[in-house]
Parts: C-alpha cells; sequence; structure tokens
C-alpha cells in the first residue's frame, strides 16, 4: 500500500512540475535593473498622466505633442520597459515580460498573458468582440493565464510595418507556422493601424536592430495620459 502512495505522489510530483514548467514563461536570460528603466524613460523623454479610472476604453489611452528621438535601446532597457507598462496604462495586458534582442537581427519576446486581459486590450484598440472569439478559437486559446513567446525579425520604416513572425508558442507549445505566415500581414497590419492612431504624436522613421540593440529614429509624444487602474 505505500509504495502505491510513492507511486501516487510521484505521479502527481510530476504533473504538478510539469504545470509549473507550463505556465512559466520561456526564460530568455535578461534581467533589468531600475536603472535600465530610469534611462529608457530618459531617453525618449515621454511625459506619463493619469486618467480617471472611468474613462471609456476607447479613449483609455491619450498622446499629445511630439519631439525628435534618435535612440538606442538594450535588451533590458526595452523588458524595463514592456514590463513595467501595466502600471502606466492598466490594459496592458502582459505580465512578466522579457525581450531579448539578438545580434543576428532577431528580437525574442516572453511574458504571461490572462485571457480576458487581453480580450480587453484589443477591444481598447478597437477590435470587434466577435473577431477576437473567431480568433481565439482559430488558435485554440483557452480562458486561462498563459506564457506566450515570439521570436520576430524586420524593421518598421516610415510608419510601415514589414515584420517576419519566425516562432509563436502558447503555453510551451508551438503554433503551425504555416498558420503564423497567414496571419503575419494582418499583424503587420494590425501594428500599423495602431501607429496612425498615435500620429503624428509618434512617427517611426525607423525601427530596427542593429549590433544587439533596438535603434528608434522618429518622434515620440511630449505627453501620454492613460488609465492606470480599472
Amino acid at each position: 500500500m505505500k509504495s502505491c502512495l510513492f507511486v501516487f505522489l510521484g505521479i502527481l510530483a510530476c504533473i504538478v512540475v510539469g504545470v509549473i514548467f507550463i505556465l512559466r514563461p520561456k526564460g530568455l536570460g535578461v534581467s533589468y535593473s531600475p536603472t535600465d528603466l530610469e534611462s529608457i524613460y530618459n531617453k525618449v523623454g515621454v511625459a506619463f498622466e493619469p486618467l480617471p479610472s472611468g474613462t471609456p476604453s476607447g479613449k483609455s489611452l491619450i498622446v499629445s505633442g511630439s519631439h525628435p528621438v534618435d535612440q538606442t535601446f538594450s535588451s533590458e532597457e526595452i523588458s524595463a520597459a514592456a514590463d513595467n507598462r501595466a502600471k502606466q496604462y492598466a490594459y496592458f495586458p502582459f505580465r512578466s515580460v522579457r525581450i531579448r534582442v539578438n545580434s543576428d537581427g532577431s528580437v525574442e519576446g516572453s511574458a504571461t498573458v490572462q485571457y480576458k486581459d487581453a480580450v480587453r486590450y484589443l477591444v481598447a484598440l478597437g477590435v470587434a468582440p466577435k473577431d477576437i472569439e473567431e480568433g481565439a478559437k482559430k488558435f485554440n486559446i483557452p480562458n486561462a493565464t498563459l506564457p506566450v513567446y515570439l521570436k520576430v525579425s524586420g524593421s518598421v520604416m516610415n510608419n510601415k510595418t514589414n515584420i517576419v513572425v519566425n516562432r509563436a508558442e502558447i503555453a510551451r507549445v508551438g503554433i503551425s507556422q504555416n498558420l503564423v505566415n497567414d496571419y503575419t500581414p494582418a499583424l503587420n497590419g494590425f501594428i500599423d493601424s495602431i501607429i496612425r492612431s498615435r500620429m503624428p504624436s509618434y512617427n517611426i522613421q525607423k525601427l530596427s536592430v542593429e549590433n544587439g540593440k533596438i535603434h528608434f529614429t522618429g518622434n515620440a509624444p511630449d505627453k501620454e495620459q492613460a488609465v492606470k487602474s480599472l
């Protein structure tokens, strides 16, 4: 009887470890410090102000003014900004964000995302709930908190996105590359629409990978007002 119990506990332990592994975002070997966060904020030069929590989602982020920016950003700086984004903008759905910029020109990103948070964010960006539901079914995305991973290459030139998705994973399971390729044009178009919605405060002349860092040339807003709590 005791041996059966040990077998059962061993199986249970394996299941628990497996679940923890699946729910943990993919490690990219990137860590950051408060100095990295301060550095990227200083480089971009955007002043952040809160909006009331009752602000409609479609007006939950407003940018104004514009100033030129020509800066490079390290993996640590980009990770710091992305991982702390939810503190500035409550609709941002990603947590435990890490971004690694590679010397071969590719960029990897990992995070966790809760399904309902992702839906809320997409609705705030103007995506119809029906389209979100159809997309979730297409990619078999469950209503849960899951780790996501993306490896991309490409650039943004004159506000036009040209990104290639090299690999995408949900809960450590790779999405079919054929399916990824089919939806890559829609992804580029979606990013373009976000850029257009924030012009002329944002103007991306060039956003690319150079020598293992992100190089941004263009304009950034003087001020961003966003809902910080829901």
